[in-house]
């Protein structure tokens, strides 16, 4: 697969015929997770405290995103297992887009993926109301540095 068809959103959008239009806020939450830890593993490998601190940034925006999104749910952690049982391959998933690419190669993968994910952020705004809508306005800004800083990383 070359790096131009890969893409985070590919890997996932066969699975949304198995969750519900109430879940999917979810799985974007579960995703959000995901990227957090790939930036903590990027960072072990930074080759200097100014890419390091920059990629732990990252980490921290894709954690506050998930903590937005779970406290939205009455019951998050239930939601959560409930989407774990029925798509236990979350992890493997995201690897695969990742699998034989350069680190480089992933940065610029996961760049566009925060893109994607800033187009999420948007839907749930224009979806929601009042105060969550412009929590998620602002979240798809925080998905949105995430892209830019990457981009300037592997420029």
């Amino acid at each position: 697969m070359s790096t131009s068809s890969r893409s985070i959103a590919g890997a996932f959008e066969p699975l949304l015929p198995l969750v519900t239009a109430e879940e999917i806020p979810m799985v974007i939450a579960i995703l959000e997770r995901i990227a957090g830890d790939k930036y903590r593993m990027w960072a072990e490998q930074a080759d200097n405290d100014i890419e390091r601190d920059g990629l732990l940034a990252c980490a921290q925006r894709e954690d506050e995103i998930a903590i937005f999104i779970e406290s939205l749910q009455t019951d998050p952690q239930s939601m959560i297992a409930s989407l774990r049982e029925r798509i236990p391959d979350f992890e493997t998933r995201y690897d695969a887009v990742m699998d034989g690419l350069s680190r480089t190669e992933q940065l610029r993968v996961q760049s566009e993926g925060e893109m994607g994910g800033a187009g999420y952020m948007g839907q749930f705004a224009a979806a929601s109301e009042g105060a969550v809508a412009a929590r998620f306005e602002s979240l798809a800004l925080l998905e949105e540095a995430n892209s830019k800083y990457l981009a300037r990383l592997i420029s």
